[in-house]
């Protein structure tokens, strides 16, 4: 049944009998579609309340919580209630970093879209649908959900639901035994009058569908699906992207033609599908989920959880920042690494293995020699290239809070040991480890951005 609504559909044995198993099984999966598009958010407790119309509200004027409630059944049927949870921001522990955060118009949107989708299935004066066709929503639950809000931010009018699905089905073919990479833009600020062509039409013909790479080149459609060209994205927009835009570094061009209203989708050759919207990556959907990428929060969480005394919060912040970028450029790369930021940099022989770290007496020749070749400098003044390719080396990148790289490609030992189970491998020790004297991400070589902070995993996106 679920653990979050085990408690409220046992109080209410009515509403279990209406919805039936596969009911009970759908409404688990939809609720939990807010914490798996929206990981960086925490729900609390469902409970059930009277029955009221789907909604998505804040909570207070200051938008740090949202009240979503989801109607089971119609108003005037017997089984008529309403189960009710909130949504806050993930939160560190304790000190600054434990005030609440503002929640954003997107999450809202994502929650009450949930929320209506749910009450569009189960809301309804009947009984409620059969397992079968719950187990097809169920499955395309998410997605529907993260096309819906994509097709009314960007005001456009093409089936967002339609192209994603087509680029599944580029997913799943090759071309010249090559899998396939596909990428469009569609364009708001285009109106054309006429038969739309794409994605359907286009995508009939096998030398269309790989044509573009969706990171050089790319189609640019109209808001209506009507096709206005095949672009370079290089020359596209020239403008630089600033300090507050966040895409996997391969991606710049199709982030910076993104801008002004713009929506970018990209599928890459291991399946991933990444959208883009105002110079930054927002949604990704890999390893079967959607996602959605609120980079200022998660930067925030990491300032946060490095913060200490004496060093000025600028500074912290603007490390942060460059570890979490170079962190989404080898998830996209799926390539592993591990990089762990000192609270006190003292603490380095505790973690670092001897002769791992950068000016250690007992560091072999060829690693000085490295060394001295590497340029001098903090892990935000590097080339993010530079540092992706070192952080793809066996081992972990240490650093202090200032960011100045203490140790690269080390092999870490810390004096304070994880626990893990036999199911983990050892950089999630190591990470473990290491996080009892600072704050530990990893990147699994699958992708997955994991952080680790005083023994505990703190959140994975």
């Amino acid at each position: 049944m679920g653990p979050i609504f085990n408690r409220v559909l046992r109080a209410n044995s009515r509403c279990s009998q209406y919805l039936g198993s596969g009911g009970v099984k759908f409404l688990c999966h939809a609720a939990g579609a807010i914490t798996r598009i929206l990981p960086h958010t925490q729900v609390s407790a469902w409970t059930e309340v009277a029955w009221e119309r789907p909604y998505a509200r804040w909570t207070s004027s200051d938008r740090r919580g949202i009240r979503v409630s989801i109607p089971i059944g119609d108003r005037e049927a017997r089984v008529a209630r309403s189960v009710s949870s909130e949504v806050t921001r993930r939160r560190v522990p304790s000190g600054v970093g434990s005030i609440g955060r503002t929640l954003d118009l997107r999450e809202q949107d994502i929650c009450r879209r949930v929320a209506e989708r749910v009450s569009s299935v189960l809301g309804g004066t009947n009984a409620a649908p059969a397992s079968v066709s719950l187990s097809a929503l169920r499955a395309a639950f998410d997605e529907q959900v993260v096309a819906a809000h994509i097709k009314a931010h960007h005001g456009l009018d093409i089936n967002i639901a339609d192209v994603l699905g087509s680029i599944h089905e580029l997913a799943e073919q090759t071309y010249e035994n090559k899998s396939l990479a596909f990428g469009c833009l569609i364009d708001p600020n285009w109106v054309v009058d006429g038969e739309a062509v794409f994605p359907s039409t286009m995508l009939e013909s096998k030398k269309y569908r790989a044509l573009s790479d969706g990171f050089k080149t790319a189609y640019h459609v109209a808001t209506g699906g009507h096709l206005l060209g095949f672009v370079d994205l290089e020359n596209f927009d020239r403008r630089k992207l600033g300090a507050r835009h966040y895409f996997p570094e391969w991606c710049e061009d199709i982030a910076k033609a993104s801008r002004g209203g713009r929506c970018g989708i990209s599928l890459t050759r291991n399946g991933e599908i990444l959208v883009f919207d105002e110079g930054s990556l927002r949604f990704s959907y890999r390893f079967g989920r959607w996602q959605y990428w609120n980079h200022s929060h998660l930067v925030d969480l990491l300032r946060n959880l490095t913060r200490v005394q004496r060093v000025p919060t600028e500074r912290v912040s603007t490390v942060a920042a460059a570890v979490y970028r170079v962190a989404l450029d080898v998830s996209f790369r799926r390539t592993g690494a591990l990089f762990v930021i000192l609270r006190n940099e003292r603490n380095l022989r505790k973690v670092v293995r001897r002769g791992d770290a950068i000016n250690d007496r007992r560091r072999e020749t060829i690693d000085k020699q490295f060394d001295d070749a590497l340029p001098a400098g903090t892990i935000q003044s590097l080339p993010r290239g530079v540092i992706a390719e070192i952080a793809a080396l066996d081992g972990a990148i240490v650093m202090n809070n200032r960011g100045q790289i203490l140790a690269y490609g080390a092999v870490l030992n810390p004096q304070k040991k994880g626990r893990i189970s036999r199911a983990e491998g050892s950089r999630t020790k190591a990470a473990i480890g290491a996080s009892h004297y600072g704050l530990a991400v990893k990147v699994s070589a699958d992708g997955d951005i994991t952080v680790y902070h005083q023994g505990n995993r703190f959140i994975s996106v």
